[in-house]
Parts: structure tokens; sequence; C-alpha cells
């Protein structure tokens, strides 16, 4: 059992990959807000990965966030066929 009360020599880090999909609209308008993250606490108005506040998450995303945005989309399949 490790002990700490000397205080802490060093850390380990440990890494984490999320993905999170936000809705595109027919007309290609995505709603990359907050309010459409799971990891956005609405009760809290904090990011539960990163403890920040976030200021109007229903127009933007916070100022901390974690997540990286590339331009692939992903379709919604069962859209594609309602569509057809």
């Amino acid at each position: 059992m490790p002990n700490f009360d000397n205080g802490v020599d060093s850390y380990i880090i440990g890494h984490c990959e999320i993905e999170v999909s936000f809705p595109v609209d027919y007309k290609g308008r995505a709603d990359i807000t907050c309010n459409q993250c799971p990891y956005y606490g609405r009760s809290s108005k904090t990011c539960q990965l990163n403890k920040q506040v976030v200021h109007y998450p229903e127009k933007y995303i916070g100022v901390y966030c974690p997540l990286t945005f590339e331009e692939k989309e992903y379709r919604n399949e069962q859209s594609d066929m309602c569509s057809r």
C-alpha cells in the first residue's frame, strides 16, 4: 500500500479517448453546442469532462472543450431510407 505521508514523488498519467456525435439537419447545419453533448451537466452548467462552467451552452461549445473536431460526417442510415 502506498504511503503519501511525505508527499507525492510523481504521477502516472492515464488517457481516454471518447467520441461524441452532434446532429446535422437536412440543410447541412450542424448543432455543435454543449447542449447537444452528453457530457454537459445541465443542472450544474458544467462540462463533466473538464469540470469548467460553460457559458451559453445552447449557442456555443465551452472555451476549454477538450473535444477536437474533424470534417468526417456519419449519415443516419434510417433517415436516408426515409428520404428515398
